[in-house]
């Protein structure tokens, strides 16, 4: 007999109020990240007069920032974990220079600008023959030519406003919510689609 696996082949992305109340849905296929797909849901409800739209680190995107301050409309994301292996400098350790457009490294080294990516993101790249005598080298690169790249999206300036946002007074307290009401929703659905299945 054939055995059959059960899987989620579509992904539905709600938005709802901040008493529980659905404003709008999209259905997409479930292999598409939820950064991708946020635009169509968006479209459904961007004209109800919005003020903060709170959602999870999943739409945290240079791309979804600049969408919702291009509209007045104030984005709320949560902390989000950097992605560095143990043992390694952090990415808010290198600091940027706005007036010279480079990156400064922990070691007071410069990390010049040399192309953009496809994916919008500037590289900033170290002086490999300067690194290669540096004692945090090992905190800092692998890379066979000791040459570090730190990269930032060219509209990072929005997701630093959104940081700004983040820490603002009271908005712990209001991305706290997202517990009552759209976890509460995703909570209801899932319940319901399993008792469908058993049924």
């Amino acid at each position: 007999l054939p055995i059959y696996k059960s899987v989620f082949a579509y992904a539905v992305e709600t938005a709802c109020d901040k008493n529980g109340w659905i404003l709008g849905y999209s259905v997409h296929p479930g292999n598409l990240h939820d950064s991708r797909t946020f635009q169509s849901l968006y479209e459904k409800i961007k004209n109800i007069g919005i003020e903060t739209l709170i959602a999870d680190a999943g739409y945290k995107t240079p791309a979804i920032a600049k969408l919702l301050l291009d509209d007045g409309v104030k984005p709320l994301f949560p902390y989000k974990r950097p992605m560095t292996k143990e043992g390694f400098f952090r990415k808010y350790e290198y600091v940027y220079d706005e007036y010279f457009d480079s990156y400064i490294c922990p070691n007071d080294q410069l990390l010049t600008y040399r192309t953009t990516n496809r994916d919008g993101y500037r590289e900033y790249k170290s002086c490999g023959e300067t690194c290669a005598s540096c004692p945090h080298l090992s905190q800092c690169t692998q890379s066979k030519d000791h040459v570090k790249v730190v990269t930032r999206h060219i509209w990072e300036p929005y997701m630093e406003i959104c940081e700004e946002i983040r820490h603002t007074l009271g908005m712990k307290e209001l991305y706290s919510k997202r517990k009552e009401t759209i976890e509460r929703i995703f909570g209801t659905s899932l319940r319901i689609f399993f008792a469908g299945v058993a049924t």
